[in-house]
Order: C-alpha cells, then structure tokens, then sequence
C-alpha cells in the first residue's frame, strides 16, 4: 500500500527500494510477484511519473533476474482508474518452464527475457484483467479507485491467479460505535465475493491456484477489541463544540450534553472518550479517545508491543469460508508513522490492524503447505509508507 509513499520529494524512495531488495535477496527465489496499491499515492496528478523511474530502479537493484513484467494503472483521469500495480520478477533457470496467460485469445503464451512496463490501456491488455468495483456497493460516497487486477501464470502443469485487491477502508472510527459496526466489513464482503465470482467465471476449464493479496483493510472486531482497552473505563461523547485535544497533552473533562435520539447522536458527536474514575493510569484519567479519524490510546507504546493479546479480535477474514490464510505471526500492518525518524511507532489515526494480507483457496493452500510456507512482514526497521509489507513464500520444489 503506496498510498502516502509517493509524495514530490520521493523521501522515502530509498528505504523502500533497500526493504524490498534485502527481502528478495534473502528469499532467494525464481519466482517474484509484487502488488502495489495507491501506485502514484495521494497526490496521483503530480507523483505518477516517479512510477517508473522507481520500477526501473528496483528491476537495476537485482540483476539475478532476467525477466520482469510490470503493470501500473495510472491512467488517473480514466473512470476506471484503480492505481494498482504489480511487477514479476522471473530467473531464466524457470523462464523455460513460464507461461503467461492470455486472455484475450484464452491460450498461455511463452514469455521472452525482456523487461516490459505497460501504464496503459490495461482495461484491454490481453494479459491483465482489471475491474474497478461497481458504483453500488458504496452509494452514498464518491465512487473512488478501489477494485482489482488479476494476472494467471502456468509453471509446469500449475496454474497460478495472482490477484492484487484493494477494498474498502473504514471512514470513520466513530461509525463502528454509533451506526453498524459491520457497515464497513460488509462492503468489504461484497467486493471480495465480486472478485471470487469474477475468477470462477475466468477459469477456462482448468482449477487455478488463487492467491489473493493486497490491501484488504481487515479491522479488528471494535466491540471485543475496546472492551480490552477500555476495562473499568466509562464512554463520554462529546460533541463540536466541547474541548478537543491529544491524551498526551491533557484533556478536561467536557460536560456530555448529548440528546439521546440517535439521528441526533450521528449528527453532533465528534469524539468519544474513555475514562477511569482514578487518573493513576492515564492523564486525567482519559484511557482511550476516539475521533472520526483519530485514535489516541494513553500508551501507544504498549498498544504494539501487546498485539498477540488482540490477535484473536481479528476476525474479519472469517466471513470468506471458502478462502484460507496461514496463521499469522506478526505486528499489525497498519497504520504505521509516515516519519522517518520514527517508523518504528503506530500512528494515532486509527485502530491498528492487519490491514495486507494474503488469502488464498483451498488449492492453493494445500499446495504451499508442502512447499515450507513463509508468512511474514517485514521492513519493521524502515519506514515504507502507513502500511508495512507482507510476504508469502513457499517452494515448489518438487514434482508439479
């Protein structure tokens, strides 16, 4: 996820590019896919051309591979812009043994030791599939970039659907406690099971191995996962015209004078708080604050360094039955700080969250479990934008 990594002076360019690298190189391996959200990040019109000088670098970087095909939607004023991207890195020992699907003509093609970036007219290119998500799964905001693109490989008599996903994000944190705390995980839902519809009418008679990774923006279960922070806490609201603040900086204590009619509640509340009768534990006693897009734990220190006690609060990847992922064993993923003197500290703009994930179905994940799978993040060290990277790797070393 890209989405704060491309900004004009390109800052954090180097450290990305030394993250990526040290994980490919350690790895080690024949096969490299990577996907990309926001590709050209926030400020799309103006950072999209630093797009390719970065691919070019990365494909500089590791000589050892003699083939790479890239794909970045970066057609910005296009309606079915999506700004995802993905490269493949391929050794020539495999090249042989690779075939790219084409699905125009529905055949696999053999693919040559060239490196190819395309930036266009991907809604037609004959080896990508690129859909923004429908306008009705979210009528009643700006229909924005959010979709997929799919790309299908054969090596050996293996086939492989590589999907780069990016669903919908949470709006507000403070919609998961006054309206549905499913309003966003359920938008999510729709647009996945549009995606997995979508690869079973594409599967041309065979039975792909699907994995599908990206941004997902899984949350955590709100109403299990507060319960924790908040133990022997009380909940204020507080609405536009009461004090705001930082925890850290000292909050008084506003009056609540709230009407208890719920259209009234939406309407005025702009935060919540959770208070302790006894200030021992946090700054006037406030534990927890919680803003449309601000969340402001009394120790965010400890909020990180405790993640394997609300691991079991991330629930979300539960809804997809038919789609498994291997356990996971790392920090959340987002929201990570954007500074680079501080990259090592969660940001206060949300709850954390394993937001990058990699999903994949039953073939799929019966096949890799033979292969010594490897589930990880990493680049904990550097900073690489809000989200941290994650990585799947297994071998196939063995008959295919």
């Amino acid at each position: 996820m890209l989405a704060h990594f491309f900004e004009p002076d390109a800052r954090l360019h180097q450290s990305w590019l030394d993250t990526m690298k040290a994980k490919i190189d350690a790895e080690n391996s024949d096969f490299v896919i990577i996907h990309m959200q926001e590709t050209g990040g926030k400020k799309f019109a103006e950072c999209s051309k630093q797009v390719p000088v970065l691919i070019e670098r990365l494909r500089e970087s590791l000589p050892q591979f003699s083939t790479m095909r890239a794909y970045a939607d970066l057609e910005y004023e296009s309606i079915e812009y999506t700004a995802l991207g993905m490269v493949v890195f391929i050794r020539s020992s495999l090249l042989p043994n690779v075939y790219q699907f084409n699905f125009a003509s529905h055949n696999y093609e053999p693919v040559k030791a060239t490196g190819e970036l395309v930036m266009s007219g991907l809604e037609k290119h004959k080896f990508i599939v690129k859909q923004k998500f429908p306008k009705h799964f979210w009528p009643a905001i700006k229909w924005g970039r959010k979709g997929y693109m799919q790309t299908r490989w054969k090596i050996k008599n293996k086939v492989f659907d590589f999907v780069n996903a990016h669903l919908f994000h949470d709006e507000s944190n403070l919609a998961l406690i006054h309206e549905n705390p499913q309003l966003y995980s359920q938008n999510r839902k729709r647009a996945l099971d549009f995606v997995l519809e979508e690869l079973a009418n594409l599967e041309n008679g065979s039975a792909p191995l699907h994995f599908i990774f990206g941004d997902l923006n899984f949350r955590l279960d709100a109403s299990s996962f507060l319960n924790k922070l908040t133990v022997r806490a009380a909940a204020h609201s507080l609405n536009d015209q009461e004090q705001t603040g930082s925890i850290g900086e000292g909050l008084e204590a506003p009056n609540n004078n709230l009407s208890p009619h719920p259209d009234l509640l939406r309407r005025t509340v702009s935060a919540i708080e959770f208070r302790r009768p006894s200030a021992t534990e946090a700054i006037d006693g406030c534990v927890l604050r919680i803003e449309k897009k601000r969340f402001d734990y009394f120790n965010h220190a400890k909020l990180l360094d405790d993640w394997k006690s609300y691991l079991e609060d991330d629930k979300e990847a539960t809804n997809f039955k038919q789609l498994h992922e291997i356990p996971i064993n790392f920090p959340p993923t987002y929201p990570w700080s954007e500074d680079p003197e501080d990259s090592e500290a969660l940001m206060k703009t949300r709850a954390p969250a394993w937001c990058d994930r990699v999903l994949m179905n039953n073939a799929a994940f019966e096949f890799i479990r033979g292969g010594g799978p490897t589930y990880e993040s990493f680049g904990r060290e550097t900073c690489t934008g809000d989200h941290k990277p994650v990585a799947l790797s297994f071998s196939t070393r063995r008959p295919l």
